[in-house]
């Protein structure tokens, strides 16, 4: 690993990854950095969906048109990480139907295809849907993995010459005359701190980002705003379904896998790391979305989490849900003179390409580079393909995951988690969430890794301890039966709680 580069990106999600591959794309010398595993800020925790636009087209019509027009790119470049499930909006005779006409003039000017269909044939395909729907139209929505995609990014980027370092934090920038120099970075896991050095810094540290810039001596005015989401242990329908009404708590559910997403919430939060949801959040959640699901509530919750989203604020801005879901790149020279920095904040996963041409068009000019962007015409693809198997070659049967995929998951890791693994697999990601495959996995690679009993133990453990933090909060009905079967083998049977005390290291 070279000590000197001429670009530094900070930030692991979508964003940052996308500037990475941009960057290597068009030859400069780069290293991405990032304090956890790829995609575990906003990126991994959102609902998956590939917005068409629609959902912002009478408040925020540029972010729409950008949201379609990077939809139609990314299904092209990017089908290993898409799910092309198109989606529909529906409004109910308690909507307001004036707002239904706002929103199709707000497609038309948006470039946005929709195609009125009837209730009664909608109920057809979708029979969980409420019988009170007024109005439905399709348009052009999917459904998004972010893990995936963050990890194709950096796939695309290291084949290209760019570099990444995960579970590393930056702790300081080494500043001269007013000018980035190079980046202090400290390795999480063993504690060492290096400098690398450079010419100019990305930050795209999404809810983070400010915590960066401060480090820096540059304010960015990031408000964080938590989003609870919680998952179900089936497909309630077979494509992304948006409630017709202006943008609210509870509107979105996002077939993925196995499983749905639904939510999500919108509270400020003082923290980017306030990631858990509450009993409460998740009963609010149900109570809105019973408006479009009906039985909803007697359906099977499998999860709940949060998501912080990077809401920038410039002065006297909107915060919350009123504020824009568009971008905005900032040239820190322009406002405090410190030359060799910008930051990337605000957007939407649907637009992160869009927003890394434009933080990379600009350092690439800064660096004197007359190259243009050309993600737009190069594919991108998983690192670990979902290819078919044999039965017995499953260790997950919920989310098919196989022995060969779980080797491409850890080909080029010297130290890994299953969490980790999950975000290229989707490893215990359905609806036993981990109970019957955590324990298959970390037998595994105790074999073909060589692994001691301690580690492959606190794989186990590990794992089991981080699927039990997001099933605390729909610990009822059928999930509460799941929960008492995962305590039965864990601590029954594996003897979970003394795993640690294990006094064999073979």
């Amino acid at each position: 690993m070279t000590n000197k580069v001429q670009v530094v990106v900070i930030g692991g999600g979508a964003t940052g990854t996308g500037i990475l591959r941009d960057l290597a794309l068009r030859g400069i010398d780069s290293l991405l950095v990032e304090q956890n595993d790829l995609a575990t800020g906003t990126s991994g925790r959102f609902h998956g969906l590939l917005h068409s636009g629609a959902r912002y087209v009478v408040k925020d019509l540029h972010s729409a048109e950008e949201c379609i027009q990077e939809n139609i790119i990314l299904k092209e470049i990017a089908p290993d990480c898409i799910e092309d499930t198109g989606g529909m909006f529906i409004a109910t005779k308690n909507d307001d139907l004036s707002y239904v006409n706002q929103w199709l003039e707000g497609c038309e000017k948006a470039g946005i295809n929709t195609g009125e269909v009837s209730a009664q044939e909608l109920l057809k395909e979708e029979p969980a849907l409420t019988p009170d729907i007024v109005k439905a139209y399709y348009v052009p929505d999917a459904a998004v993995d972010g893990f995936t995609l963050a990890a194709a990014n950096v796939l695309s980027a290291n084949k290209a010459g760019a570099q990444v370092k995960t579970y590393t934090k930056v702790v300081g920038f080494k500043l001269e005359q007013n000018k980035v120099r190079g980046v202090y970075l400290q390795n999480k896991r063993t504690g060492k701190e290096e400098l690398v050095g450079c010419d100019y810094v990305i930050n795209a540290g999404g809810a983070w980002a400010g915590q960066i810039a401060a480090l820096a001596g540059q304010n960015i005015n990031i408000s964080p705003d938590k989003g609870v989401l919680v998952i179900f242990n089936h497909r309630i329908t077979n494509r992304v379904l948006n409630h017709l009404r202006p943008p609210g708590d509870g509107d979105i559910f996002v077939p993925h896998g196995s499983v749905t997403v639904f939510g999500t919430t919108s509270r400020l939060t003082s923290s980017p790391d306030d990631n858990e949801a509450t009993r409460g959040e998740v009963l609010e959640l149900l109570a809105e979305g019973s408006n479009l699901v009906p039985d909803l509530k007697e359906m099977r919750l499998i999860r709940a989490f949060a998501g912080v989203r990077p809401i920038y604020q410039p002065e006297g801005g909107e915060v919350g849900r009123e504020a824009t879901r568009d971008f905005t790149l900032i040239d820190h020279s322009r406002f405090t003179g410190l030359q060799g920095m910008v930051s990337v904040v605000g957007g939407k996963l649907t637009t992160f390409r869009l927003m890394a041409k434009v933080a990379v068009d600009m350092v690439a000019g800064r660096l004197g580079i007359d190259k243009p962007c050309i993600t737009h015409l190069e594919k991108i693809y998983a690192p670990v393909p979902r290819n078919g198997a044999k039965p017995g070659e499953y260790l997950c049967q919920c989310e098919m995951v196989t022995k060969k995929m779980l080797d491409q998951a850890v080909l080029e890791k010297e130290q890994f988690s299953l969490s980790d693994v999950r975000r290229l697999t989707r490893l215990g990601m359905g609806p036993c969430q981990g109970t019957f495959c955590t324990f298959r996995a970390a037998g595994y690679y105790h074999e073909s890794r060589g692994l001691k009993v301690k580690a492959a133990n606190k794989l186990l453990k590990d794992h089991i301890e981080e699927r039990w933090k997001g099933s605390k909060a729909v610990l009822w009905g059928q999930q509460a039966q799941e929960a008492q079967l995962t305590r039965g083998i864990y601590l029954g049977l594996l003897n979970l709680e003394r795993l640690d005390s294990d006094r064999h290291d073979v």
